[in-house]
């Protein structure tokens, strides 16, 4: 009876890890970063430039229109075209909505995400560079279970968002906020390595 009862509060443990989820988002500012990186890529799906969903969106020439894809490994995400203008210099605002979209196979994203795109001419982007400013909260879940609630701005090359290994640099500007803390960051200057989410 003993041993019975040891075997049933071993597997009530094991349960419990189990539903406990994966590990929390770890890299500190890098990994925040590296999170709001991956939530920017499924507006790129299939396109070398790297906004595919975007490029689409403003081809239907609706004011306004939902489209969605596939994820890179699993689920979807949906792009709401909202208004032309918005908080970047002529630039298009739209939203996306996460639905289990997995970029890396590991852990999925779920949730909303305002967004807006401009591009940045800089002499350290030879192919010139994306703004993508994004506002709201996504909760990840699987390997890595946490969620990132941001308020930020991500200036990329134009081919980045469609990097999915490898090392990205990014200029970061704004907030993210983690299971772990609140990054704040003034135009700081992130390297990440695209495909991963680092573990606490």
């Amino acid at each position: 009876m003993n041993r019975l009862t040891r075997l049933m509060i071993l597997s009530a443990m094991t349960l419990g890890l189990v539903a406990c989820g994966g590990a929390k988002l770890g890299g500190g500012e890098e990994g925040a970063a590296a999170a709001a990186f991956q939530a920017s890529q499924p507006a790129g799906r299939g396109s070398k430039t790297g906004q595919a969903l975007v490029e689409q969106a403003l081809a239907s020439g609706a004011a306004s229109i939902t489209i969605s894809a596939d994820c890179a490994k699993s689920g979807k995400a949906s792009l709401t075209l909202n208004a032309i203008g918005g908080e970047l210099d002529g630039l298009i605002n739209y939203s996306i909505t996460y639905d289990g979209c997995s970029e890396d196979g590991k852990s999925e994203y779920n949730g909303t995400m305002n967004t807006s795109l401009g591009i940045s001419i800089d002499p350290k982007y030879t192919s010139g560079a994306f703004v993508i400013a994004m506002k709201g909260k996504l909760t990840i879940e699987g390997e890595v279970s946490d969620f990132i609630d941001a308020n930020v701005k991500l200036k990329m090359e134009f081919l980045a968002t469609s990097t999915h290994a490898g090392s990205v640099s990014l200029v970061v500007d704004g907030t993210i906020k983690t299971s772990e803390g609140s990054y704040v960051y003034a135009n700081k200057t992130v390297a990440i390595t695209a495909g991963e989410l680092p573990k606490a």
